[in-house]
């Protein structure tokens, strides 16, 4: 089994929106003369998103740093730069984006999520299964997160340890416990 395989849930699209094209600066009403335009966060928010869906994830990252330049504490905005920087290839990026979205809100499940593929696609895989495990002290019955802790598990070396991942795992989903087995019984 191709080991990339186990990444089932890299991205999470937590956020969907209609698809623009054309640069990143958002549309305001007209302003009388003299009076200035202050883009808001919201506006950055909301055009970042439709970047995002459109797939262009460079000026959507721009959008979002933009948004916490505003508003550093958004944690919705540094999961977005994050989310976009890993479309991107910036792993590094993503993760350090993906980091601050849980500081600032340790009960974003999506977030440690994309943590996690984040931290394995870096080889950082103890990163990753304490990511993981954070998803499922978040959500106990997520197969996914125990399939891809096992995983981790497996590429640190420590077959015991994703072995008990399977044994977990096989009675929520048959499915996804073979091929976890499948990776660490090669």
């Amino acid at each position: 089994m191709n080991v990339r395989l186990f990444l089932v849930t890299l991205i999470v699209p937590l956020f969907t929106a209609i698809a623009v094209q054309g640069a990143v600066e958002p549309k305001s009403a007209p302003r009388e003369k003299g009076v200035v335009d202050f883009t808001g966060a919201a506006e950055w928010f909301q055009k970042g998103l439709e970047l995002n869906r459109a797939g262009d994830y460079r000026e959507a990252a721009e959008a979002f740093r933009k948004v916490i330049a505003i508003t550093p504490g958004d944690a919705a905005a540094w999961f977005n730069l994050g989310t976009a920087s890993a479309f991107l290839g910036n792993y590094e990026e993503a993760a350090t984006s993906l980091k601050q979205t849980v500081r600032l809100n340790p009960e974003f499940l999506p977030a440690y999520g994309n943590l996690g593929a984040i931290c394995y696609r870096l080889g950082r895989f103890r990163e990753a299964i304490e990511a993981y495990g954070q998803v499922l002290r978040l959500k106990p019955d997520d197969t996914n997160a125990r399939f891809n802790r096992g995983m981790a598990y497996y590429a640190m070396g420590d077959k015991d340890s994703a072995w008990k991942e399977y044994e977990m795992l096989k009675p929520l989903d048959g499915e996804l416990a073979a091929k976890l087995l499948e990776a660490i019984t090669r």
